[in-house]
């Protein structure tokens, strides 16, 4: 069997592409990421889409003394500098090294086709966000003081979630939080509609939340563009609770970010930005807990002075209030003792009076009751029929009684007449009405 070393076969593609190709070709492409070396190099990675999908990618560079003529024409041109996300025709040669492999080197570009369709596409995204009011909706919710309660949209396995946790779980202060993962793919085809769901999940559960991290750890432009789709943003900006963002490098601003309430560079920055939330809050708290125990010092200071101005005060209202009731006493004693003294001598003489009336009282009745009887044995006497008969009238009797006034005779009757000296016996033998 024959063979050759992987170094010999290299060097036959390299041969190859050297007889087969042309020196050069202008080549329509994306700029799906760029990086500018010490040196002035410019290094990027050329991209093809359909829609979102990546049809393909190779790596390419503009040597230093190029790069810096052909940017500041484009520039000049265009008004825009070189940047991920554009679209540009370049006039490219194809290289292959033995060691570092197949990549295109840039050898001229035209300004003229401006800014790419990837590019053109995010701002058309960004202008029907704004359309739409959502742009800033999420920065309308109040983030709240102490964020403890912790959503996070990441992939389990992604570095960027395991610098985020040991930041936060680990802090130095022990702040402690309560983190749940809505795991989700983030870059690739099924990435936008894995962070949708993760997101009606978490707002289904709103209530046991604080705040929404959505955090991934950088990548190319070209892994980020699942976060410059319209679904993933126009989500977002309907969320019921601050989302903070963690999805790149300072360079790698997405719409995402531009539609979060709060956008950081890194997870851990994201962590940081929590902790420090979280110390600011515990120093303010430790700051109000110094006034508050200086503000309850000084308040029983100025309340013991007051108590002991008070107690002074009480004591020497108490004395004068002593006298005062002892001065009262004295005096309702002396009119008390006067009182019972002269309610003594009216009862005394009340009983003086009352001892003399019983003396001369019943003599009085005896005076009084003897005049009666002499009175009524005046007058039994001068009622006594012998002295009417002495004094020369006569009494009439009817079958033994007195005859009365008005009593009826009728003839018949037996009648009595008594005078003083006789007692004259008659028959009625008529009567005559007067």
């Amino acid at each position: 069997m024959s063979f050759i070393t992987l170094f010999q076969l290299n060097n036959l593609i390299q041969s190859t592409l050297e007889q087969q190709l042309e020196p050069t070709y202008w080549v329509v492409s994306e700029i799906g990421e760029m990086r500018i070396t010490q040196k002035g190099h410019c290094y990027l990675e050329l991209v093809e889409k359909e829609g979102q999908y990546l049809t393909a990618k190779v790596r390419a560079n503009i040597w230093a003394y190029d790069y810096r003529n052909l940017s500041g024409f484009f520039q000049s041109v265009t008004g825009k500098k070189l940047a991920t996300g554009m679209k540009v025709l370049t006039k490219v040669g194809v290289q292959f090294h033995e060691v570092y492999g197949l990549s295109l080197h840039i050898k001229d570009l035209d300004p003229n086709f401006t800014l790419g369709e990837r590019a053109k596409q995010k701002q058309l995204i960004i202008d029907q966000l704004t359309a739409e009011n959502l742009i800033n909706l999420n920065k309308e919710k109040p983030l709240p003081l102490v964020p403890q309660r912790i959503a996070v949209i990441s992939a389990e396995t992604a570095a960027g979630y395991g610098d985020f946790m040991d930041q936060l779980v680990h802090n130095k202060e022990r702040y402690g939080f309560r983190i749940q993962l809505f795991k989700s793919i983030m870059q690739g085809e099924e990435a936008k509609s894995s962070l949708v769901s993760s997101m009606e999940m978490i707002y289904q559960k709103q209530d046991e939340f604080d705040v929404v991290i959505l955090i991934r750890g950088g990548g190319s432009q070209v892994d980020l563009d699942c976060f410059d789709s319209y679904e993933v943003a126009h989500k977002l900006a309907h969320s019921p609770l601050p989302v903070l963002t963690g999805i790149g490098h300072e360079r790698d601003e997405t719409i995402v970010d531009m539609v979060a309430h709060t956008r950081l560079n890194t997870p851990t920055a994201v962590a940081e930005f929590l902790l420090s939330g979280m110390k600011a809050f515990d120093q303010q708290m430790d700051h109000l807990s110094q006034r508050l125990r200086l503000a309850v010092v000084n308040q029983l200071r100025l309340q013991n002075n007051h108590l002991i101005r008070l107690g002074g005060r009480l004591d020497h209202k108490s004395k004068s209030l002593i006298q005062h009731l002892a001065h009262k006493h004295d005096l309702l004693s002396q009119r008390l003792k006067m009182a019972a003294e002269n309610h003594v001598h009216d009862m005394k003489k009340k009983l003086d009076s009352y001892q003399e009336f019983l003396v001369t009282y019943p003599f009085r009745i005896l005076n009084q009751e003897q005049r009666l009887v002499s009175s009524l044995a005046s007058k039994i006497a001068l009622a006594n029929p012998q002295r009417i008969l002495e004094r020369g009238f006569t009494l009439t009797y009817k079958n033994g009684k007195v005859l009365k006034a008005g009593e009826r005779v009728v003839p018949g009757d037996n009648i009595v007449t008594k005078t003083k000296e006789q007692s004259i016996n008659s028959t009625v033998s008529s009567v005559k009405d007067e």
